[in-house]
């Protein structure tokens, strides 16, 4: 009997044991908890910074649609439309369209690159020639 009351004695946890144990199985649960958060907290990170990047382009784009606006509705806007799309101008000033010839094709040129063209030979033909005629 002495033998069983050893391997209980060995089996037995003191009271310093097991709150040893159950504060290291407390500790390994926050760790995990606070690994979550910090993955968490990093998700929101990259996300504040994409929306933070969107945000600035959208507010660029607006920024450069009101100038647009501004522009168009200006004055300077109608008289370079109507200078350059229905080329209108001011009182007293000349309007000058140079207007270009189209140049003549002549037919000679063109019969003579016609002459100098060959017409496609087919493939077969074109491999005979190399192996089989090589002097011609």
């Amino acid at each position: 009997m002495n033998n069983s009351q050893k391997s209980k004695n060995k089996m037995r946890l003191t009271l310093s044991q097991t709150l040893t144990i159950i504060g290291i199985v407390i500790s390994i649960w926050f760790l995990s908890e606070f690994s979550d958060m910090m993955q968490t907290s990093q998700t929101i990170r990259t996300q504040e910074k994409q929306l933070l990047a969107t945000v600035t382009a959208l507010n660029n784009q607006q920024y450069h649609l009101r100038m647009t606006q501004d522009y168009i509705s200006s004055d300077a806007y109608v008289e370079r439309a109507l200078r350059t799309e229905l080329k209108y101008g001011m009182p007293n000033e000349t309007h000058i369209v140079i207007i270009t010839p189209v140049a003549p094709i002549s037919n000679t040129m063109s019969s003579n690159m016609a002459d100098s063209l060959e017409p496609e030979k087919p493939y077969w033909m074109v491999w005979k020639d190399l192996f089989f005629a090589p002097n011609d």
